[in-house]
């Protein structure tokens, strides 16, 4: 109802389905959301301008990589950000985060997702909260952060992996330090990168689910058996993948967001549904979440779409040609971009236009932390365009995480 009633974006389309505002106040509201069509990111720059041209208390913005080519951009405004807040505090709470808790946000860019981790911390009353960044150099950048003898690790599992021996030698179970628990954001954790956290450090691991378009989502409790997804603060519908699956990808409906409201956002997150009430006793359903259902890849937390770089790449371009995208990991992470041959000599444009387009891979490239290269073969080695894969993740881990 406030979706209809503040933006025109949301007018037009319930009436084009045949939805009223009276059907909203008198039937079934999930009867009357079933009527209404998808919402996918292409359409969310739409939704971003009304948003922006509304005005009406905002104070942040978020993006995020556009699979379309355009980066999507959240505006949140003071409501939305203290909503936001009471409920990641409420997560960490079932977390078993207190009064004596000290957490360190770990990232390679603090001033992003963390700042809403500490803040919510704050609220929550821990000890002590801080974002700690972690350079190129991971080994020596996380000397330091034994002194300040955390109880808690909030950080990304690719992170994880990359400074995973830096972390053992301070972190091993035995050293004598405060470390509990690890509480992992942005992407899927491997079954295998758990096991080998809990052997190793012998921490409690939990998974905190998001999105840069809805915030919070859900958490993992205590019993560790899914991700509790909060129905209280949003509707979550279930899209199979065919009748009688119990996979398929996740559709999102915001209740509390102001500022930019979602009205079955089709998330692009493939989840698998665990039935049955939780032994915690959360009465919000549970999924696991199996990664993205587009070819996107994430690069220590930062989320690469395979259609945006092809847009940003072929912008000058009447149609966009073909590209395959491969990720490595040796000492570091490397992105490389296979293209036609023909386009060799413009590669300097390239770059330069990818980095625009990619304001977080340009980051991560200028400080080191991802090595970028381009490489090209002829057009007809690319094969059949249907069968070539567009996204090669050759990362370990990553292999078999799914």
């Amino acid at each position: 109802l406030m979706a209809v009633r503040d933006f025109e974006f949301y007018v037009q389309r319930y009436r084009s389905s045949g939805v009223s505002l009276a059907d909203i106040s008198t039937e079934d509201p999930l009867d009357v959301l079933r009527r209404l069509p998808i919402l996918e990111a292409g359409d969310l720059g739409e939704l971003a301008a009304e948003s922006l041209c509304r005005g009406e208390g905002i104070i942040d913005m978020e993006t995020s990589s556009g699979t379309t080519g355009r980066r999507k951009r959240r505006f949140i405004s003071y409501k939305d950000d203290a909503a936001e807040t009471e409920l990641l505090a409420e997560l960490f709470r079932i977390c078993g985060l207190d009064s004596n808790s000290r957490v360190a946000c770990l990232d390679t860019d603090p001033l992003t997702l963390m700042v809403s981790f500490t803040k919510a911390l704050h609220l929550l009353g821990v000890r002590e909260s801080y974002m700690y960044c972690v350079g190129s150099d991971f080994e020596a950048m996380l000397a330091d952060l034994p002194r300040l003898d955390p109880t808690v690790i909030i950080t990304v599992p690719s992170i994880i992996e990359r400074c995973f021996e830096a972390l053992k030698t301070h972190y091993a179970a035995g050293s004598g330090t405060s470390l509990e628990k690890t509480i992992f954001v942005g992407e899927p954790m491997p079954v295998q990168m758990r096991k080998m956290l809990q052997d190793t450090f012998d921490v409690e691991v939990f998974g905190y689910y998001g999105a840069s378009e809805t915030s919070a989502l859900g958490i993992e409790c205590s019993e560790h058996s899914g991700t509790h997804i909060f129905t209280d603060h949003n509707v979550v519908e279930f899209a199979p993948d065919g009748p009688g699956f119990d996979r398929g990808e996740l559709v999102i409906t915001t209740l509390n967001q102001r500022a930019f409201p979602l009205v079955r956002y089709a998330l692009k997150d493939r989840v698998a549904l665990i039935p049955g009430r939780c032994p915690c006793g959360l009465p919000h359903p549970r999924v696991d979440v199996l990664g993205r259902a587009d070819d996107s890849v994430s690069i220590l937390g930062a989320k690469l779409s395979y259609d945006s770089v092809l847009a940003a790449l072929y912008k000058d371009s009447d149609e966009a040609g073909p590209m395959q995208i491969v990720v490595t990991r040796d000492e570091g992470e490397s992105l490389e971009i296979v293209l036609p041959s023909s386009l060799r000599q413009g590669e300097t444009d390239l770059r330069k236009a990818l980095m625009i387009a990619q304001p977080d891979l340009d980051f991560l490239v200028s400080s080191k932390h991802l090595r970028l290269s381009f490489s090209y073969i002829e057009d007809s080695s690319f094969g059949d365009a249907r069968k070539t894969r567009r996204v090669v993740d050759n990362r370990r881990s990553y292999q078999s995480a799914l």
